[in-house]
């Protein structure tokens, strides 16, 4: 996390100064900032119980985020990334869609590079 960013994050905790609160809830908060994005960083799509059981993990569109980068930029519960079509599931649709853009955009890379018209 760049700098800038981890203050603009952390400087959340600063609404229990403007709005009088108790200070556990201040110390609360940060914790749950501090450690909150452990659990988006697992890594795993599903957590097992046992040989044959297992859940499903929340974290498994941001693991996808992070092999790919080039989707799933929000959490999932705003729908941001289907509105500008950045959402990949982990299928076969979600992999055409990514490369497409990715295509679409090479693409429009190298018409700038060659000096002809933009897509």
């Amino acid at each position: 996390m760049h700098p800038i960013e981890q203050l603009l994050y952390f400087s959340s905790v600063l609404l229990h100064v403007i709005i009088a609160s108790n200070p556990i809830l201040a110390i609360y908060q940060l914790n749950f900032a501090g450690f909150g994005a452990v659990v988006g960083h697992i890594g795993f799509d599903k957590i097992e119980i046992g040989e044959a059981a297992g859940f499903d993990s929340h974290a498994y569109a941001h693991y996808l985020h992070h092999k790919y980068f080039e989707v799933n930029y929000a959490d999932g519960l705003v729908p941001l990334d289907k509105l500008f079509g950045t959402w990949h599931d982990g299928t076969a649709e979600g992999e055409a869609r990514m490369n497409g853009r990715y295509e679409k955009r090479q693409a429009r890379v190298n018409a700038v590079r060659a000096g002809g018209p933009t897509l």
